[in-house]
Order: C-alpha cells, then structure tokens, then sequence
C-alpha cells in the first residue's frame, strides 16, 4: 500500500511541475480516505477528463502482485505527459 501511495505521490508532484509550467490549475489531485480504502486519482482540467483508483479493489481473496502497478497509475501518467 505504501508502495501504490509514494507512486502516486511521484505522479502528482509530476502533475504539480506541469501546472507550474503552464501557470495554472490544470491538474487536480483526487484524494479520498473512507475507513481504511483510499481513493487516489487525477482530474485535468483541459480535457476534462480524469482517472481514478481505489484500494478497495485490493481486499479480499484477489492476490495483490506488488510488482504490477495497476492500470490506473499508468493511465494518470499519460495525462500529465
């Protein structure tokens, strides 16, 4: 879980020196927090479009592969490209 946070983290101050460059909001950080899910994601302002990514997908008998980052992550960082 640590691991999906500092990824995500890594994207957004990404997504922090883009807004800085452009000189302005483009960028929006998704960040939700309900008992112990988190929902991370990424708004763009231009495009209106965003993606998001919660870790109740990660509870249950589904089998968490630390070295495969979800699809969601990449998805996000294609928008700040």
């Amino acid at each position: 879980m640590r691991k999906l946070a500092s990824v995500f983290d890594k994207i957004w101050a990404r997504a922090e020196e883009r807004n800085n460059e452009l000189g302005g909001q483009r960028f929006h950080r998704i960040f939700e927090k309900k008992n112990r899910y988190y929902t991370y994601g990424l708004y763009d302002e231009l495009t209106k479009k965003w993606c998001t990514f919660c870790t109740i997908n990660l509870v249950g008998n589904y089998r968490y592969n630390i070295d495969v980052l979800p699809p969601e992550f990449s998805e996000m960082e294609q928008m700040v490209k």
